[in-house]
């Protein structure tokens, strides 16, 4: 009983360090170190109550038998919560009131279930001489856990599509080491395993927000010109054709000054996931400058990147009937080809160049349709 408290009290001072860390980290968006500090807090929160049962079991006074049940209702009805949170906030459903009810459901039934247990032993049974005993529906709680768990297993796969192999590599920990954890303690009745689990997995899950800094910029959620470079740097050995598409946000600094860069870091975002979702599976999108993106494609066709710029053309003009401040991007594109490699005038910094040129050209060709527009 004293290795397993000595390494719930390493787990939280643990916590404690990485939710100081995570406050103060300004790269990282704050909705993920958000999603981590919640599921910190309450994963220290159930390791503090799992300390309490296992002091109060090894007591053989009497008097601790209602505080002993206490702590298990707060330990049972809140055991579901670290999934949910972690699936809440990583779902694409946030704004989805019939979803988010639907979520709140086993939660809700959980608690009430534990509540009930004080008396009926349903979870679980504290007698009058403080012995501690399973009940007949002790599995509730891990059941609706596993349950979050699933889904936020599901929802993570779903996110993840544009993250790197490395990236995904990093999540699998993350997201099986607490089942793992469910599975041995429901195995072996003696094991208290599972908030250790969870807490290693939080651990490995700042490592990754921290690993996704150096990748994607914080503000659009796409690539940043790290990952950019080093993508580049590939195609000096990589046997393969690209196609490089650049981009320029219009009337940027135009914005800002009348605006205010609030406005202007909006037209930023919307920009980007325009940019993203117009080259979903075809490409990876990358933010290289203040207004400036960029997008990679591997081995694509002349008709699927047409089919990609008409995407993009259609999304601009949906998005702006409902802006007063119109989002206008001029793009340009060139091919590079693995066959002409090494020739210097023919290298991938070569084509991005040519890229960069074209998209001047539209640019021109932009300001004369819509007016004279300031050089951003």
């Amino acid at each position: 009983m004293i290795s397993l408290i000595s390494t719930d009290v390493i787990a939280i001072i643990a916590l404690c360090f990485t939710i100081s860390f995570g406050k103060k980290n300004v790269v990282v968006c704050n909705k993920k170190n958000m999603i981590y500090i919640y599921a910190a807090v309450t994963t220290i929160i159930l390791l503090i109550l799992e300390i309490t049962t296992i002091l109060m079991e090894i007591s053989s006074n009497n008097k601790l038998m209602m505080p002993h049940r206490i702590a298990n209702i707060l330990g049972f009805s809140l055991s579901p919560l670290v999934p949910f949170i972690l699936l809440f906030f990583n779902s694409n459903k946030e704004k989805n009131i019939l979803y988010n009810c639907f979520l709140t459901i086993p939660l809700c039934f959980n608690a009430f279930m534990c509540i009930l247990s004080y008396k009926t032993g349903f979870i679980f049974f504290v007698d009058a001489q403080n012995q501690y005993t399973r009940g007949n529906l002790f599995l509730l709680p891990t059941i609706i856990c596993i349950f979050y768990y699933v889904l936020f297993v599901i929802a993570v796969i779903k996110n993840s599509v544009k993250y790197e192999m490395e990236d995904k590599k990093i999540l699998i920990p993350v997201l099986f080491i607490p089942i793992l954890g469910i599975i041995l303690q429901i195995l072996f009745k003696d094991l208290i395993l599972i908030w250790c689990c969870t807490s290693i997995s939080l651990l490995i899950y700042y490592i990754f927000l921290l690993e996704l800094q150096f990748k994607y910029d914080t503000q659009t959620g796409i690539r940043n010109r790290v990952a950019f470079e080093k993508e580049m740097e590939q195609y000096v050995s990589r046997d393969k054709n690209a196609t490089i598409i650049m981009f320029d946000l219009n009337n940027l600094k135009r914005t800002n000054d009348k605006y205010g860069h609030k406005v202007g870091d909006e037209m930023i975002f919307h920009a980007a996931k325009i940019i993203e979702k117009s080259f979903s599976g075809i490409g990876k999108s990358y933010r290289i400058g203040g207004d400036e993106f960029c997008v990679i494609c591997n081995e694509i066709t002349r008709k699927l990147l047409d089919i990609a710029l008409s995407n993009l053309d259609d999304l601009l003009i949906k998005i702006n009937q409902k802006r007063h401040i119109k989002i206008v991007l001029a793009y340009g594109y060139a091919f590079y080809n693995k066959n002409e490699n090494e020739n210097e005038s023919k290298s991938i910094n070569y084509t991005f160049v040519q890229a960069d040129k074209a998209m001047y050209i539209h640019k021109a060709k932009l300001k004369e349709a819509y007016g004279i527009i300031e050089n951003d």
